[in-house]
């Protein structure tokens, strides 16, 4: 995995203590913006579409579309595909040249959790592509995904899948959530500090929301990968509203408006993560 993009962004996260942003994109605009935001920040970063946006757009269309982006890009740039529960679009990704995927089987029992995502591993492994994959059940909406509760992950239950399906990176239920928070979450940073002291990476889902002195505490204590997404789907359509109020609005500044408020927005982020005080 030496020649892994993806890993080596998180490896290089781990060794620091700071953490990789990893930005679900939404479309070549937003790609762009997260690009951008990074080259600004001068780190490294990850774009991770949904397995419902590979799917509007196509497995091989959109690997072309963002490599064909990151290949200019001053800074290193992975693509990894987010929270698929579908293996066969999963070794498609991998077939045509995705850097990672992340496996979503949380929801089963843990012995399908480790077979699944296991078998993946192995299949991704033969072809030089990282897997992470999850533990306990993280709860709230990222697409095709709902969950009304959550399940912590316990240490032991992380060390055993870790072990027994070899992934390269664990994202364990640690008390965040998907979409918009109604309060504030009562995270577990026992959890946290043990298993960011274990070799594999670990990753942080429900980033949207958290305060920045919560971000710098779970990197701190091991977080290498923290996801993005709600907060870029709002600044993106809150812009494109802001923007077609305006009657005599063009295309081209259109698009140029809601990228540059993307590329903000995402910039603060990857300071933030990388130890910056950044007020989000």
């Amino acid at each position: 995995m030496k020649d892994n993009r993806f890993m080596q962004i998180l490896l290089d996260a781990k060794a620091t203590k700071t953490a990789s942003a990893s930005i679900n994109i939404l479309n070549y605009n937003t790609a762009r913006a997260v690009i951008h935001a990074a080259e600004r920040a001068g780190r490294g970063v990850i774009l991770q579409p949904s397995t419902g946006t590979v799917r509007r757009y196509g497995v091989k269309e959109m690997f072309r579309m963002l490599d064909g982006l990151r290949q200019g890009a001053s800074v290193p740039v992975a693509l990894h595909l987010d929270h698929c529960t579908d293996s066969e679009l999963a070794k498609a990704c991998i077939d045509a040249g995705w850097d990672s995927v992340m496996m979503d089987f949380s929801a089963r029992s843990m012995e399908e959790n480790v077979a699944l995502t296991g078998e993946i591993v192995r299949y991704a492994h033969e072809r030089g592509v990282a897997v992470e994959g999850e533990v306990g059940v993280i709860s709230g909406v990222e697409e095709e995904i709902s969950h009304d509760t959550a399940h912590p992950a316990t240490y032991e239950d992380t060390v055993a899948f870790i072990e027994a399906s070899g992934v390269d990176a664990i994202a364990p239920s640690i008390g965040t959530a998907h979409g918009v928070y109604t309060g504030t979450p009562v995270l577990n940073y026992g959890l946290v500090e043990r298993v960011g002291k274990l070799e594999t990476p670990l990753v942080v889902h429900g980033g949207t929301g958290l305060s920045p002195e919560a971000f710098h505490k779970l990197i701190a204590l091991g977080a290498a990968k923290v996801n993005i997404s709600t907060a870029l789907k709002q600044v993106y359509l809150g812009e494109s509203r802001r923007q077609l109020e305006n009657p005599k609005i063009n295309p081209i500044d259109f698009d140029r408006s809601v990228e540059l408020a993307a590329t903000d927005l995402i910039e603060k982020h990857i300071r933030l993560f990388a130890g910056e005080d950044i007020a989000l």
